[in-house]
């Protein structure tokens, strides 16, 4: 089931008739409007009708028209009043004739109501206003992603509300957004089985509901936690997948990557373009510690990653041009998080590939893992992604420190490294002696002289 919406108007109801049957025969949506047939208040009132009808949405179009008086309904601001507080801004869509000359508020005139080309047609006025509203379902998330990761159950009430007899929360548009920070939350959380079989269910008993982008985004999200649940572990701690498990990944993401779409009116595709590029790196980067294949095809899956970790960064640009990432702090939260992921899998790839350019990369992963632990401190975050974050911070700086070399480093810096790191583990390994990461860090620890 699509969102609930509540069709306001004034004047002659014929519109706002049309904009409701487009919307339910076309679209899939359920629609109410508003009051009885004739607008005739001997036989309705505004609150044994109107108000049930409105508890019972969760969008709104509000039709502004002239009465045959010349002056819009009194009544159609009450329930712009009530829709507003009851939905939000974005949920709530105000239109009227673009020629028509209807008395509004100066508060919004002009600019919170949106005027439709009707080219003296009511049939072409309610496609214009169905148009409209599909267009503002494209909406971008705004809240800012890392405060949904830390509250995920906030994504999971949506995934459960979606098709649910209490209506939806989000549009599909939005829901697949949500998905996709669902489904890193679940990375960052450990939780990649649970959540996997949240989203299986979600996808077997809705699937023929989904629109193109929340069908996506739940392949993609399946794909993914599929892949990393079935990652390995060597003796020495690096991390790898088995051939089988990425040949299926690496069909389906080839299968999403020429499926999505550049869509100028939402930012879906922005987001699901970094997901995909960076997934795709990350999974060359398994199969290419995998030691069933020899030096030349690793060289191959080395240089895959390389491409696709610079089409990540290419993805992030393009993200960063098109949603409100620094009013929304992303910069510094989830799309921070990403440039980490890429630049570590760029150096990696250089780093097999005998390029200079390896220890910049290293560098600057190392500087988006100390802004991550600095900027979500302990206590701003839920303390397992907070040890995330200083588990990857020091992950980075033992592969910087690695790569340089003991006599590159000042004697007493390596010291202070290394008593840094050994306290960081002494707080944590016995809470995570099976961790990978883990391993390899303390394995730094214990080769040093």
């Amino acid at each position: 089931m699509k969102d609930r919406v509540f069709i306001a108007w004034s004047g002659s109801n014929k519109v706002a008739t049309l904009v409701k049957d487009i919307l339910e025969k076309r679209y899939n949506y359920v629609c109410s409007i508003g009051g009885n047939s004739d607008n005739n208040s001997m036989f309705s009132s505004v609150g044994d009708t109107v108000l049930q009808q409105i508890k019972t949405c969760n969008q709104a179009i509000v039709i502004f028209q002239n009465r045959s008086d010349g002056a819009v309904s009194n009544n159609l601001f009450f329930e712009l009043g009530y829709v507003l507080s009851s939905y939000g801004q974005k949920k709530v869509h105000c239109v009227k004739r673009i020629n028509e000359d209807v008395v509004l508020p100066s508060d919004f005139d002009n600019s919170f109501v949106q005027p439709i080309d009707d080219d003296s047609s009511q049939e072409v006025f309610a496609n214009g206003i169905v148009q409209y509203f599909i267009s503002r379902q494209k909406m971008s998330i705004n809240e800012n992603k890392m405060y949904l990761i830390n509250n995920r159950y906030l994504i999971h009430d949506k995934i459960v509300s979606h098709y649910s007899e209490t209506g939806s929360k989000c549009s599909d548009y939005e829901l697949a957004q949500y998905l996709l920070f669902y489904l890193q939350a679940a990375h960052m959380f450990g939780d990649e089985k649970k959540v996997y079989n949240e989203i299986l269910e979600f996808n077997n008993t809705h699937h023929y509901e989904f629109s193109e982008e929340l069908a996506l985004s739940v392949n993609i999200s399946l794909s993914f936690l599929e892949m990393v649940m079935n990652i390995k572990a060597k003796p020495n701690s690096d991390v790898y997948i088995d051939e089988d498990v990425f040949w299926k990944f690496r069909n389906d993401y080839r299968h999403y990557e020429a499926v999505l779409l550049d869509d100028d009116i939402g930012v879906f595709d922005e987001w699901a373009a970094v997901f995909i590029a960076e997934h795709f790196a990350f999974a060359y980067m398994l199969i290419a510690n995998n030691d069933e294949f020899d030096d030349s095809m690793k060289r191959r899956f080395n240089e895959k990653a390389k491409e696709y970790a610079e089409k990540s960064i290419d993805a992030i640009e393009r993200l960063e041009e098109r949603t409100p990432s620094r009013e929304n702090n992303d910069v510094i939260g989830l799309i921070s998080l990403f440039k980490a992921y890429v630049f570590r899998n760029l150096f990696i790839a250089k780093q097999y590939l005998g390029e200079g350019d390896a220890k910049d990369w290293l560098e600057k992963t190392l500087k988006e893992r100390r802004s991550l632990r600095k900027n979500f401190g302990k206590g701003t975050i839920d303390t397992q992604l907070y040890n995330n974050f200083c588990m990857e911070y020091y992950l980075a700086l033992v592969n910087y420190l690695s790569y340089v070399g003991n006599d590159a480093i000042d004697e007493f810096e390596l010291i202070m490294h290394r008593k840094e790191i050994k306290e960081y583990l002494k707080s944590v390994k016995k809470d995570n002696n099976e961790n990978p990461y883990l391993k390899q860090i303390d394995n730094w620890c214990n080769q040093v002289v």
